[in-house]
């Protein structure tokens, strides 16, 4: 894989909200939701992943800043024993590759008489009692490793983030899931799928998936906590005389009723319409009226006006000292 800076854009020296912010824009930039049946656009999406899995991570970043691991995590061998290389083939004709491999096929061996209850299954711990051929060597050389987590994003409208929902998932793997969002998701939050992730090594436990979850702005609702606000126009009419009329939730229309001598401002209380809490309870919804005057300009109720106010004259700012 290339450097994971080249593939984010970034400096080395790039802070963690760097690095987040700069794989954000990418991602969102090359998801393969936006480019289905592109294979380069799907590639280069993996390529996205991979590097902010690893840079995401202090631990294998520093190692990676130090050499000490590949783009991919793989341990680098700069030198080993026995005058060879791990990675790139041996220096001579005996090198650390091929003495592993002799050793690796002689502790098999031996795991396998001794399984068959051999006599000679034990020969090795006859050099000084403490070298037994059928232990240690598969394990030291391939330890195991949990798999890498996989980061995607998922988009919602305000509504499913309230409400919870099910949707269809797709991670950098190329694999899609069917996932449960739960009521009350804020923007920004992740929902971790366990076992979802990169394989692991050698019999390890796969790793996770994070879903982060990102909440498209409403034209109508937003949240403060778990409460929804919602401004809500009405006519003059209905401002002065008061009037029973529908309201918007996530839940659907319900009926409010504007009192008399509404003010733009008047904001009324819809009990338990809110979002669900973790403990199950729902905050509320506010509702602000705004008195909005009829679109076109009318001759007769301006005339209305000019004369009501030069005979109920009122001021709405308060006079300054």
């Amino acid at each position: 894989m290339k450097d994971p800076y080249r593939v984010l854009g970034i400096p080395k020296d790039s802070t963690k909200i760097d690095i987040k912010a700069a794989y954000r824009k990418l991602a969102r930039q090359n998801h393969p939701d936006l480019h289905q049946g592109d294979t380069k656009a799907e590639e280069r999406f993996k390529e996205i992943q991979a590097a902010y899995q690893l840079l995401s991570d202090d631990d294998k970043r520093n190692q990676y800043d130090r050499g000490q691991i590949d783009a991919e995590g793989n341990p680098t061998f700069r030198s080993g024993g026995f005058g060879g290389q791990r990675r790139g083939g041996n220096a001579g004709g005996f090198g650390a590759g091929g003495f592993h491999d002799i050793f690796k096929d002689f502790a098999n061996q031996a795991r396998g008489q001794k399984a068959k209850g051999d006599p000679f299954a034990d020969l090795g711990r006859g050099f000084g009692g403490g070298f037994d051929f059928s232990d240690g060597f598969g394990d030291e050389t391939h330890p195991q490793r949990k798999g890498a987590t996989v980061n995607c994003w998922l988009e919602l409208d305000f509504a499913e983030a309230a409400r919870g929902c099910k949707k269809t998932v797709r991670l950098p793997t190329g694999k899609e899931l069917s996932v449960n969002v739960p009521a009350g998701f804020e923007d920004g939050q992740s929902l971790r799928l366990k076992g979802q992730g990169m394989p692991g090594l050698n019999g390890a436990p796969s790793g996770d998936a994070m879903v982060e979850i990102h909440i498209k702005p409403d034209p109508m609702f937003s949240r403060k906590g778990n409460d929804i606000h919602l401004d809500l126009p009405i006519t003059v009419p209905e401002a002065v005389m008061g009037a029973k009329i529908e309201a918007p939730t996530i839940d659907g229309p319900v009926h409010v009723k504007v009192p008399e001598h509404a003010n733009s401002g008047t904001t009324l209380r819809l009990r338990g319409k809110g979002i669900k809490a973790k403990d199950g309870t729902r905050g509320d919804q506010y509702v602000k009226l705004r008195v909005m005057l009829p679109e076109k300009s009318d001759k007769e109720f301006i005339e209305f006006v000019k004369s009501w106010s030069e005979r109920k004259p009122y001021s709405v700012r308060a006079k300054k000292s």
